[in-house]
């Protein structure tokens, strides 16, 4: 059996899958409900009746740099190490991904109705491909057209610095340094960034957690809350566009996350796609590239699956 798992800073998505791929049984939890992650893979496998010694193949998205035998995962204080976890399975073969490569993966098996196209120009086949997500915290990966097929490749382009571009993106640069003493990307796109946003927009308001912030937006409840979903999707906007520069994404750039997909259709509106374009002379060129939206949220645990697949494949 194969053991698929996507672990993030909020869930935990696990998958028993046979050698080809086709999968089982699949739960999901709350990643605060562990320890580790040996505690979540065993209450995994006894709710689901399968013995540890049964997985033979592990394939892990970490939500982290991927490097050596142990990683500390970013938004989650968990170390996951190969070694224990090959012990914990009988000696299962066990391999790593980031979190973003698997996204990547799981890109290219979505069916066309799980995409919300939000820029749709028109995609160049073979073209490079960008995946971005604002979730817990901020991902980024690429496409790269290769022969057979693509290749995804990690970044950690979240954690490049935040570039104010008008007045109160500097007050909001200087204020998130405050607080956590350099203000990165994904300080601002996250949902702890879109409870900052709030806080740095409303300073005499009670906190709100992210799913506070986006419900009483779409309610109309909260002015300052409004305003700082608004300006979240015009960063994000920024953003992305700023990446797209980086990599000319003339296959398309798909935006996943949980806070992506809360946010869903409002991202089509004008703050989001005009600060996507904004790229003075460079604006025609960005906006030639489509943006379409993620609205499957298992996309990594689906990459994380076909990663572990392609490994049985090239060991066959």
């Amino acid at each position: 059996m194969i053991l698929a798992a996507d672990i993030g800073g909020t869930r935990c998505r696990f998958a028993l899958a046979r050698p080809d791929g086709a999968s089982v049984q699949e739960a999901e939890y709350p990643s605060a409900e562990f320890d580790n992650l040996e505690a979540a893979i065993d209450r995994f496998l006894r709710e689901h009746g399968q013995a540890p010694e049964k997985v033979e193949r592990v394939a892990l998205a970490l939500a982290g740099p991927v490097s050596g035998d142990c990683v500390p995962l970013t938004n989650l204080p968990w170390l996951v190490c190969r070694s224990s976890l090959e012990k914990q399975l009988a000696g299962a073969s066990v391999a790593f991904i980031n979190d973003f490569q698997a996204a990547a993966l799981g890109v290219l098996q979505l069916p066309a109705e799980r995409l919300l196209p939000l820029n749709p120009a028109r995609e160049l086949a073979g073209g490079r491909k960008l995946v971005v997500g604002a979730g817990t915290g901020l991902g980024v990966a690429y496409l790269h057209a290769e022969e057979g097929g693509y290749r995804p490749w990690p970044t950690e382009a979240g954690h490049m610095s935040f570039a104010p571009v008008d007045h109160q993106q500097w007050e909001l640069a200087k204020h998130l340094r405050r607080k956590h003493g350099r203000a990165s990307w994904e300080r601002v796109l996250s949902g702890p960034g879109l409870s900052d946003l709030h806080a740095f927009l409303a300073a005499e308001a009670p906190p709100l957690e992210p799913a506070e912030v986006i419900d009483a937006a779409a309610q109309g409840r909260s002015a300052s809350a409004m305003e700082a979903v608004s300006l979240f999707s015009r960063l994000y906007g920024s953003f992305c566009g700023d990446l797209a520069l980086a990599w000319q994404p003339a296959g398309g750039i798909y935006l996943t996350g949980g806070v992506t997909l809360h946010l869903g259709e409002r991202l089509a509106r004008p703050p989001f796609l005009e600060a996507f374009r904004d790229k003075g002379r460079m604006s025609s060129l960005v906006a030639g590239y489509p943006v379409q939206i993620v609205m499957e949220p298992r996309v990594g645990l689906m990459g994380a699956l076909r990663h572990a697949v392609q490994q049985v494949k090239r060991d066959e």
